[in-house]
């Protein structure tokens, strides 16, 4: 029951990095060495880790770096925890929905079908590519902080009060490598959980295109009476669905969405202060050229700076993030057009040319879809397009406010 193969890559993906970091949590007997590997994984990755993070927001350090550090780590690590958490909660209804969108009734029925579900599929696929491959830059661009010669750590720099630096390099690179992982788990759950909702959402988006096909198709009286009721308690089917994925990601989701606009808005401040030092740096060094006798000087000059180019990996944090709530908005606004475009494949039919019985039962189904799918968040942000505007037009307008203080200063 609880084989992986016969999803497609994404979702494979996602189960791995559940089996991974031990909340795939099937009710089926695990080997006691597995066992022992969950346990320990829960201790040191995510307990020690976490509460690591948590006491560095006391550690003393400057005012920016404190704010950056809670928008970067307690806010996000906030969001991840509850994503985690409702799926080792309800992993038997999370199943539930998976084996539901590969059921009888949610497959195509025709050559057309097949190939509009595999074309959507496609897209989903390759923003699904793209997601985790900056996913992953952003986690392993934790690994630049080893160019520097300052032995500074990825994340947090207090560990307990463990000595680390050119006198305790064993202390400084186990301290490392330790925070690395844990942070390399920690973005495998987090793609995991966006991955979930926005397969759910596509295959809701797929069903909603095929019953907009099927309704369209209905040509007369008898066609009606035999499909109306099979079409109706579909699309019933799919409502049920949508209501099911919202109640089980609707809390983390509003976390989420809180508190992407501030990390972006972070993210995007510390990139263009660190162009802004790049292009100085190189407006210095290029005055350097000038004088010959100072060649040797201007290559320690880069290599010296060479840590500055580190802070690449907020580019792609930045972009992470960016795509962590805007591919949910995106399907989101999907679902939504696509159940706008049922009404009109309803009304697209040959409802006209039927009984009298058959249209009344037309028009009054008319009026339910009236209604569209959208999928909130807490009952607060809809998962679409405007909303996800609004996060990057609030971000934008806090990074101008930093922009505009930091030049005064």
């Amino acid at each position: 029951m609880y084989e992986t193969g016969r999803f497609i890559f994404p979702m494979r993906f996602t189960m791995w990095a559940w089996k991974l970091c031990g909340v795939f949590n099937a009710p089926v007997p695990k080997s006691l060495p597995y066992r022992v590997y969950c346990y320990t994984f829960y201790t040191c990755i995510m307990a020690l880790y976490l509460f690591v993070l948590m006491l560095n927001v006391f550690v003393p350090q400057p005012f920016e770096q404190r704010v950056f550090f809670i928008m970067y780590i307690a806010l996000t690590e906030t969001a991840m925890i509850l994503k985690t958490s409702t799926i080792y909660r309800y992993f038997d209804t999370i199943w539930d929905l998976y084996e539901t969108t590969l059921g009888p009734s949610f497959q195509p029925r025709d050559e057309r079908e097949r190939a509009l579900q595999s074309r959507t599929l496609l897209v989903f696929n390759r923003w699904y590519y793209v997601y985790i491959f900056v996913s992953h830059m952003a986690a392993f661009g934790t690994g630049s902080h080893l160019l520097s010669s300052e032995y500074r750590m990825p994340f947090f720099p207090w560990f307990f009060g463990i000595a680390y630096g050119d006198e305790a390099r064993v202390a400084y690179y186990t301290i490392f490598v330790y925070q690395c992982f844990g942070m390399y788990f920690h973005m495998l759950l987090n793609t995991a959980g966006d991955t979930q909702l926005c397969y759910m959402l596509q295959m809701i988006g797929i069903q909603l295109d095929l019953l907009a096909k099927r309704f369209r198709s209905l040509s007369d009286t008898d066609e009606f009476d035999r499909s109306f009721v099979p079409l109706v308690q579909h699309y019933n089917k799919i409502h049920r669905m949508l209501c099911r994925v919202e109640n089980l990601f609707s809390l983390a989701y509003f976390v989420q969405f809180s508190v992407s606009g501030l990390v972006i808005c972070a993210s995007a401040y510390q990139v263009a202060s660190m162009v802004c030092a790049s292009l100085c740096s190189l407006r210095s060094s290029l005055r350097m050229v000038v004088n010959r006798t100072k060649r040797m000087d201007l290559l320690s000059h880069f290599q010296f700076n060479l840590y500055d180019f580190s802070k690449l990996m907020n580019v792609f944090y930045m972009m992470s993030m960016t795509m962590q709530i805007g591919l949910p908005c995106y399907y989101g606004n999907e679902v939504t057009l696509k159940s706008y475009a049922l009404t009109n494949a309803i009304y697209s039919s040959n409802w006209y040319s039927m009984k009298q019985s058959a249209r009344k039962s037309v028009q009054m189904f008319l009026v339910r879809t009236n209604k569209p799918f959208a999928a909130t968040a807490f009952r607060y942000f809809n998962f679409n397009l405007p909303a996800f505007t609004t996060i990057l037009n609030m971000a934008y307008s806090v990074y101008c406010v930093l922009q505009r203080k930091a030049k005064n200063v």
